[in-house]
């Protein structure tokens, strides 16, 4: 045992509460017991000591900031940082202080890592927060070469979140670009298939008032047919980009309905260019109208889409900060997944979230996991 009580159990500092006997005699052998719990990785049971202590002597900062450590080791990392501030904010004892800003910072930089996968931006504020809880742990101890190890860690780390936004961000706007191009196409799709739908009524009734002869009739509904044909490919040529850029950057119910819409739109399309092959203009007509309004139901879908995928900025890109990792532990189960001990360095669990990130991996592929040493 140091001087200032205190003791390290796997890798993990615990305080040892250091009391008059008379006053707190079996605080100390609850603390002491629960350290004993800790260290054979019963945390639940060394919370149960530690909470015990408390009752016996409720100011006691140690057996809290012990607690708190049993909770990081639980994965509770909300309920670990709650009482690490509690510790910071009530104690005098600087060194103690500091020690709880160190393992806030800790506790932010795994809650950040594991937004990693899924959210980067909660991952950049967690990243964030551990940087600010690791420099106020410098300030106090100018010498604690971990924490300004960790700084560096999380800097590097947060570049590369960064990178990943803007990268993100730009392949948004590319993507919004194609839609809005897809748009125009769709609007001028549409136009000229109202267009043709007039024109061939127009045939029809002036066929139908004999302005004009059945062989003229004959011959304009043929040229119809002709731009009815064109339409027809360039509306099967939208639906097939819309149904790429679905499938790029990923499943968007929008697109596929618009492009679904588009090969409803080609069917009908098809039924008006045999029926003006047909000199039929009446059906023709109806399936021309029926042909724009899918062309027209495309349209509002993608717009949809477009107004739901409009890139959002980035935020926090003035400062390169990050880091990464959760980390994996022995716990009392075989395969739970528990956090690594607070006092340890950011590389430390780096190193484990790899470790973390093989093992699923094995799972993944034979339904197997190793589980890992804690320390």
């Amino acid at each position: 045992m140091s001087e200032n009580g205190s003791k390290t159990i796997g890798g993990l500092l615990l305080v040892v509460l250091l009391l008059p006997a008379a006053r707190a005699g079996s605080a100390r052998d609850s603390v002491r017991e629960g350290n004993r719990l800790y260290g054979g990785g019963d945390f639940g049971g060394a919370i149960d000591r530690y909470e015990q202590a408390l009752l016996e002597k409720p100011d006691a900062l140690e057996p809290k900031f012990n607690k708190a450590n049993s909770y990081y080791r639980l994965d509770d990392l909300a309920t670990a940082m709650d009482l690490y501030r509690q510790v910071a904010a009530e104690s005098r004892d600087m060194k103690l202080v500091a020690r709880a800003r160190y393992n806030l910072g800790n506790c932010h930089f795994q809650e950040g890592m594991k937004q990693r996968d899924s959210n980067l931006e909660k991952a950049l504020e967690g990243l964030k927060n551990s940087i600010v809880h690791w420099q106020q742990a410098l300030e106090i101890e100018p010498e604690n070469e971990r924490a300004a190890k960790n700084i560096e860690v999380a800097r590097l780390i947060i570049k590369d979140i960064i990178d990943q936004l803007n990268k993100q961000r730009q392949q948004q706007q590319e993507q919004a670009e194609k839609q809005r191009q897809l748009q125009q196409k769709l609007e001028e799709l549409l136009q000229r298939q109202k267009a043709l739908g007039e024109q061939t009524r127009q045939t029809q009734t002036l066929a139908e008032k004999g302005d004009i002869s059945q062989e003229q009739a004959t011959e304009g509904y043929a040229e119809q047919a002709v731009e009815q044909l064109q339409l027809k490919r360039e509306t099967e040529d939208v639906s097939r980009e819309l149904r790429s850029q679905d499938a790029n950057a990923g499943p968007q119910p929008q697109m596929q309905q618009a492009a679904d819409e588009l090969d409803q739109a080609s069917k009908s399309q098809s039924q008006a260019e045999e029926r003006l092959k047909a000199s039929d203009g009446a059906r023709a007509g109806e399936a021309e109208d029926k042909a724009g309004e899918h062309i027209e139901n495309a349209l509002k879908a993608l717009s949809q889409n477009h107004q739901q995928q409009s890139p959002q900025p980035a935020e926090g890109q003035q400062d390169p900060n990050e880091t990464q990792d959760p980390n994996e532990a022995e716990g009392q189960q075989a395969e739970q997944e528990q956090a690594a001990a607070p006092d340890t360095t950011a590389d430390d669990i780096l190193d484990r979230e790899e470790q973390q990130r093989e093992q699923r991996r094995l799972m993944q592929r034979a339904h197997h996991r190793r589980v890992e040493k804690d320390w």
